[in-house]
């Protein structure tokens, strides 16, 4: 069978090196000259950075199947979040109790014990087998649900920036279900960040790929069920896998149209060269006061104190969501940072601000479903986070499905 698959990132990839492994002709269409489609890594001065903040969560199932990830020499991050009152300077710690008790005094003295409790209920909630099972019920909004859970304000001054930076909505107009398995992905695994930067996901895929003929910068301007066209004209194919982010899709075909309507998500991250780092751990520093006037920082992190830079310089990455991430100012950045950090900010020399437009899909709140129901639209197999929910477990999930309306076995265990 000839399959043709438009799109290489992670869901795309898993799809064309299933069909290759079972035996098929596969042909990969990519608008970029290069794979990975948003896990995207840039270097600057020969340190890798990501483009948008990205972890890697090894919880989940469809992590454990398709990627090695001690090949990607992954260092984790601590299993806490602080953060940081600009105003007054004063920082809380939030961490996990149960996976690491060393954090329990500082989360109570942080939340109190009442919230302490409403988050061990909420921790015990989860379940490691099946991360997605919040999803098949109906939930409220991420902010409805943060209250009605009886949060007091001061910690939802805390849960609002990490959510908000997780589904880059700032309204946390997400469903709350989406924060449950989020919640149960970081409390049952790591979150991990490779040695080469997120990239490195997408291009392990992409090695096990032997026979089929990959299509760098090569645009996609129509499919149907059996044919692509590029610039060069259209070719025909038994089967067709769309696999490009939701507002790509949308465009290519209309009868998505109207289907979960895109609802640009956008982030920007403005990198700092400092000559040392503002903090030593690997953690994010969440900005309690987002959102406030001139309070545009969602997080702070410091890459290089989990993969140190060779000169014994540090990368500090402020991350922004919505419309502050539009247009970044790096002068602006710096000034807040101030607050944060003291004087010792002036010293720091921007290196890079990345953007990124459509960095998550949007799922319309009353949808209560792990998945949306149509694997094929137009008789083309549609692939992506978009088709499941955001996040990497939910665009290879998609794959796999799709894998499985095509016949391809789906592998029980890591693919070598």
């Amino acid at each position: 069978m000839k399959v043709a698959v438009v799109g290489a990132g992670i869901a795309g990839l898993a799809v064309a090196v299933g069909c290759e492994r079972a035996g098929h002709s596969v042909t990969v269409f990519e608008s970029k000259s290069h794979v990975g489609g948003r896990m995207e890594t840039v270097k600057v001065d020969g340190h890798p950075v990501d483009v948008g903040f990205h972890v890697l969560h090894t919880a989940y199932p469809t992590v454990q199947r398709w990627l090695d990830v001690p090949a990607l020499q992954a260092k984790p991050m601590e299993n806490c979040t602080v953060t940081i009152h600009p105003t007054t300077g004063r920082r809380r710690l939030l961490g996990d109790a149960l996976r690491a008790p060393r954090y329990l005094p500082s989360t109570l003295k942080s939340v109190g014990v009442g919230d302490g409790l409403r988050f061990l209920k909420w921790r015990l909630g989860t379940k490691a087998s099946d991360l997605e099972r919040a999803l098949d019920l109906p939930s409220p909004s991420i902010a409805a649900g943060l209250q009605q859970r009886r949060f007091r304000p001061s910690t939802r001054r805390v849960l609002g920036p990490l959510f908000a930076g997780i589904t880059l909505d700032p309204t946390l107009s997400e469903r709350f279900a989406f924060a449950d398995f989020t919640w149960g992905a970081m409390a049952h695994g790591q979150m991990v960040v490779p040695k080469d930067g997120i990239v490195a996901v997408p291009r392990q895929l992409a090695a096990r790929l032997t026979r089929a003929d990959v299509r760098l910068n090569a645009p996609v301007s129509a499919v149907t069920s059996q044919t692509v066209t590029t610039e060069t004209g259209s070719e025909s194919f038994d089967r067709v896998v769309l696999a490009v982010p939701q507002h790509i899709a949308s465009a290519l075909l209309p009868s998505l149209k109207g289907q979960h309507t895109p609802v640009e998500r956008l982030t920007s991250t403005v990198v700092f060269r400092a000559p040392r780092a503002p903090f030593k751990q690997a953690r994010l520093l969440l900005n309690e006061e987002w959102g406030e006037p001139r309070r545009r920082v969602l997080h702070v992190h410091v890459p290089t104190n989990l993969h140190p830079h060779p000169g014994d310089e540090h990368w500090v990455v402020a991350t922004l969501v919505g419309e502050h991430a539009a247009d970044p100012d790096e002068a602006m950045v710096l000034d807040e940072l101030v607050d944060w950090f003291g004087p010792e900010v002036r010293q720091w020399h921007h290196l890079a601000t990345t953007t990124v437009r459509h960095a998550l899909p949007h799922i319309d709140p009353e949808h209560h479903e792990r998945r949306l129901p149509d694997l094929t639209i137009d008789d083309v197999l549609v692939v992506g986070d978009h088709r499941a929910h955001p996040s990497v477990q939910g665009a290879l999930a998609s794959a796999e499905r799709a894998l499985e309306q095509l016949g391809v076995p789906i592998p029980r265990e890591v693919l070598a």
